[in-house]
């Protein structure tokens, strides 16, 4: 989860556009490969933001204590109003730093106060949605990592749903819901995603940056290139700046 303190940040999730700003909570239940630009900040106010991973065990323990309530559908990557008491907790977290011996002994008794706040507000639904989906998105979270380490490999559903020990169908209707895209258009975005870190750190040619992430065909990945970040790879490699 981000808790978002200050400035605006814009998500590109493939069709999906998500903005969030100061005085929000984003959630996502997996790692999702998408296009991230800070739409406001200044030198004298910065994009200021802490990522905290969620201890689901806690998690778990913190939700059987308060009163059930009916649970409303979420997407992939949730935005949610931050009640003004998580706000003030994350801030006596960010000043633990100062103090490492204060951090190890108060640090995890102020996250676990953070989520309890998240769960009496409006983010309460997807934190519940990530403890009643714990094991499907440990599974497709399994997925998703090895998907990262065999970019140049090809994928059939039917082999990395075993992999998530699903059937076919199960596997891809809970892949869709957790990652708000199919399986082979998480895998392209990924490719395209580290095609672009090596574009920008003009280390390789282009052919053989195609090869790395899987593309039998530089032409196809110059196509998909362009149609992901709005220019093909030989101008992007040209265009980014170096100090």
């Amino acid at each position: 989860m981000y808790v978002v303190l200050q400035g605006a940040k814009r998500i590109i999730l493939g069709s999906r556009q998500i903005d969030y700003h100061g005085g929000e909570l984003v959630l996502m239940g997996v790692d999702l490969p998408a296009l991230v630009e800070i739409t406001e900040a200044t030198e004298e106010t910065p994009y200021l933001a802490v990522e905290l991973a969620i201890d689901r065990q806690v998690l778990g323990e913190l939700v059987a204590q308060v009163p059930p309530r009916p649970l409303t559908r979420v997407q992939a990557v949730g935005v949610y109003s931050l009640p003004p008491s998580a706000i003030c907790a994350t801030l006596r977290l960010l000043q633990l730093m100062e103090s490492p011996d204060d951090a190890r002994i108060l640090a995890q008794g102020v996250k676990r106060e953070i989520l309890y706040r998240i769960l009496n507000s409006d983010g309460r639904d997807g934190l519940l949605q990530m403890v009643r989906a714990e094991q499907t998105l440990a599974s497709i979270g399994q997925v998703t990592d090895w998907m990262h380490d065999h970019l140049d490999a090809p994928i059939a559903v039917e082999d990395i749903a075993s992999r998530a020990e699903m059937s076919v169908s199960t596997f891809y209707r809970a892949f869709k819901e957790a990652t708000g895209t199919t399986p082979a258009q998480y895998h392209k975005m990924l490719r395209l995603h580290e095609a672009r870190r090596l574009v920008a750190l003009r280390s390789r040619s282009m052919a053989s940056i195609s090869e790395a992430v899987g593309y039998a065909s530089p032409a196809q990945f110059s196509r998909d290139y362009k149609r992901a970040f709005g220019s093909a790879p030989i101008h992007d490699a040209k265009s980014f700046n170096y100090r």
